[in-house]
Order: C-alpha cells, then structure tokens, then sequence
C-alpha cells in the first residue's frame, strides 16, 4: 500500500499558535501569581506588577508570538482576578504591546540600561493610566502610597524578571537546537 492522500501529508509543525497560547496562559498564571502575593504580609497593600514585566520581555524578544489580544487577554485577567476596574489594565497592557511594537528596534540594539528606562516608563505609565481611571470614574484619589509602593517594588524586580526570562529562553533554545 503505497501512502495517497491527505493522510499521508505530513502535518505542520512551525505553527506559532501554540506558543502564543501559552503566551497568553503562562500570563494569565503570573496574574493569578500576583494574586498569590497578596497574601502576604508585605504585598497587603500592592502586589509587583509581574505579568507587566513578562508582556514587557516577550513583546521586547518574541514580536511574532505576541498580539494585542495576548496584552487585552492577560490584561482583563489581572482585572477580574484583583478586582480592579474591568478594562483599565487590560487597555494599559494594549498599550505597551503597540508601544514595544514601536520601539522595539532601538531597544535591542540598545544596552540593558536602555531596556530598564523603558520599563520604568512603561510601568509608570500603565499605573498612573490606571490610577486616573480609578480617580475619574470614583471621583475620588485612592492612597498613593501603595502605589508608589507597587511602582518601586516591580522596578526592583524587573532585572532579577529579565534574566530569569532569558535564561529559560536560552536553556529552551539550546534544546531545540540539540534535538
């Protein structure tokens, strides 16, 4: 029997669907993280901004694996999860998905300094985005403190984020180049 036939067709294996799917999942399972951090003690207040400082280095490195749906999707999660306005991180996460699309050419050819005050830009800016939706629609200025506190907090750990990230992307690399 000789293979004929749709069957016998080999399947398409350089699909980047399942990646951006767990993209979207390994987001919305840092956002429930997050939630996690809440529980303790020192994070009552604000929690870091982890799924921020993920979207920020896989829009920054994997532009192919990365949408605007992956930001509104693990954006919308973080809102539902922290009780937070429905929308506000989500349309934060939107935009810095469009702006890491604008500046990504120049931050990787920039040095790690660069990418920091990138991050800090970006992080202040989804807060304080954040932070005027919550004043405008509650006509109200919630404590600043926390949110400082968050500011500070997920600034301090965005390097220790971004070498973890890319160490797991070298060690996953290296495996697919060995296999």
């Amino acid at each position: 029997m000789t293979p004929r036939g749709r069957f016998f067709q080999k399947a398409e294996l350089d699909s980047n669907w399942p990646f951006q799917f767990l993209i979207i999942v390994f987001g919305v399972v840092l956002a429930m993280f997050e939630g996690g951090l809440a529980l303790w003690p020192v994070f009552y207040g604000a929690t870091p901004i982890l799924s921020l400082i993920f979207l920020f280095w896989v829009a920054l490195h994997h532009e192919k694996l990365v949408f605007l749906v992956t930001g509104f999707l693990i954006g919308i999660a973080s809102d539902l999860l922290f009780s937070d306005l429905i929308g506000a991180r989500a349309t934060a996460y939107i935009a810095v998905v469009f702006l890491m699309d604008i500046r990504r050419a120049k931050l990787q050819q920039g040095d790690f300094r660069d990418v920091w005050v990138e991050f800090v830009a970006v992080t202040t800016g989804v807060v304080l985005f954040q932070f005027l939706v919550f004043s405008a629609l509650n006509l109200a200025i919630p404590a600043i403190t926390p949110v400082l506190f968050q500011v500070g907090v997920t600034l301090i750990l965005f390097p220790i984020g971004y070498v973890i990230l890319t160490t797991v992307n070298m060690a996953f690399n290296r495996i697919r180049v060995s296999s």
